[in-house]
């Protein structure tokens, strides 16, 4: 029995070729790297009509959901990994969450979050032939046409066949240049664009068969679920001890049930800053400005300022990102490379990699105006009409704050009272405390953290909003 189609939106990943704008705490697919909306507000508008907002379900980290993605995840149904586990759990997760909730076997559509598709129509168009094909129980995926010997896409390998579903022979990862190159001449290989479609019941028939580890814990979880505990708990308590495996390596490599439908749907998947040069518009020269950029005798760059004015003269073939904390400078054809300046800064112990000075929360942000590693820091805090912080207590650190617009609402210990603009107010160690925004426009205060250690950390919850309590 069909319970319809549902699509199941991966938006779990960490987006580091795209530093320093993507961070570990807010990566990629929530940004607006093109377009009006973030990479995942596009993928999912992109399924209208065939697919409303009811029937999408977005897999991605706990901490996201209740941290600096809050905004653009809250409308959607969401199923939230304690740790990532890769492609092949999290697909199987969400298949067997699907037949548990909906009692059926709808074809699922799954899509990753970060992927920009210029022909949206085209894509709606093949998406319809392939939810027909996945109905008789094939595995789907999308081959995109490959443009150019590109050795950073995994290839795949299809039979000549009538029709618009052609049998998979096999994957490759991705190749050396001569490798790619013949794949180009021989004709019958396409890009793997990880988009895929295929009946619930299908892909965990073949997930049991492939990776039974994988089984093993959907069984625990089933028998937890059907016994009444909440799914989400149960995920929390038991999603760490799946294996890390993709779902292309560990079902569809190994699969005689796969089929692959070729696209021309200008599709990108976003993956370096090299990609966002070539996806978008470019001047005579080849240059792309983003921001506040003055660009004198420049050719075939890409210039982005986040903040501040970025200015150059006779730049050809490099990238400049500019963001309030860091500046990436690279050559065209080496942006793959980030990653490795991500792995320094883990190595140096930084934390450029992990947030921005500003920092969205789901009761509005904050930005960090001056650290000095020990003894204060000064935050300037934004709070949006209607929205608190939690109730909280800190062990190591007391808060002055100073409000500059708006009416604070303060809880500090038994007491309630409101502090109004140009007016302060301070909070010991160790005592509970809450800031609320009762008013109609943002509430903006300056924060001053003295004490031998102002980590973020350092925050115990007692009543939260946004399901953050501990």
């Amino acid at each position: 029995m069909s319970a319809g189609i549902k699509a199941v939106v991966l938006a779990g990943g960490s987006g580091s070729r795209l530093w320093p704008l993507s961070r570990q705490q807010l990566p990629k697919q929530f940004l607006k790297i093109e377009g009006e909306v973030s990479l995942l507000e596009a993928t999912i508008q992109r399924l209208y009509p065939m697919i409303g907002n009811n029937d999408v379900w977005v897999v991605t980290g706990e901490a996201h959901a209740s941290g600096e993605a809050y905004s653009e995840l809250v409308k959607y149904n969401q199923i939230l990994e304690p740790v990532g586990r890769n492609t092949a759990p999290a697909i199987a997760l969400a298949a067997a969450l699907l037949m548990e909730q909906t009692g059926a076997d709808p074809v699922m559509v799954v899509l990753p979050a970060d992927h920009i598709i210029k022909k949206p129509q085209v894509f709606r168009d093949h998406l319809a032939e392939a939810v027909a094909v996945a109905e008789s129980g094939r595995l789907v995926t999308f081959g995109i046409h490959p443009e150019r010997p590109d050795t950073g896409f995994g290839y795949i390998e299809v039979e000549d066949a009538a029709g618009e579903a052609r049998p998979v022979k096999r994957f490759t990862e991705k190749p050396d240049l001569e490798t790619a190159e013949g794949f180009l001449r021989q004709g019958n290989y396409y890009w793997n664009s990880g988009m895929f479609v295929w009946r619930a019941s299908v892909i965990l028939a073949e997930v049991g068969r492939w990776i039974p580890e994988i089984d093993a814990v959907l069984a625990d979880m089933r028998a937890a679920w059907q016994g009444g505990k909440p799914w989400q708990e149960v995920v929390r308590e038991d999603f760490e001890r799946m294996p890390d495996i993709s779902i292309d390596y560990g079902v569809l490599e190994r699969s005689d049930k796969v089929s692959l439908i070729p696209c021309d749907i200008d599709w990108s998947d976003v993956g370096s800053w090299d990609a966002v040069h070539e996806i978008s518009v470019q001047d005579a020269q080849g240059n792309v400005q983003d921001g506040d950029v003055i660009a004198i005798d420049c050719k075939n760059t890409l210039l982005r300022s986040n903040d501040r004015l970025l200015a150059a003269v006779g730049l050809e073939d490099v990238i400049v990102v500019e963001t309030a904390d860091a500046i990436l400078l690279a050559k065209r054809g080496d942006s793959q490379r980030v990653r490795e300046i991500v792995d320094k800064l883990k190595e140096r112990g930084s934390r450029e990699h992990i947030e921005h000075l500003t920092v969205r929360r789901p009761w509005g942000s904050y930005k960090v105006l001056e650290d000095s590693g020990s003894g204060y820091k000064m935050k300037r805090i934004e709070v949006l009409p209607g929205h608190s912080l939690s109730l909280q207590r800190h062990q190591h650190r007391s808060e002055h704050w100073v409000v500059v617009s708006g009416t604070a609402t303060v809880t500090r210990g038994d007491e309630t009272f409101t502090v109004s603009k140009n007016e302060s107010t301070y909070i010991p160690i160790g005592v509970l405390h809450r800031l609320e925004n009762k008013g109609r426009i943002p509430l903006q205060i300056v924060e001053v953290q003295v004490g031998e250690y102002v980590g973020e950390d350092d925050i115990e919850r007692f009543g939260d909003s946004y399901g953050r309590t501990e």
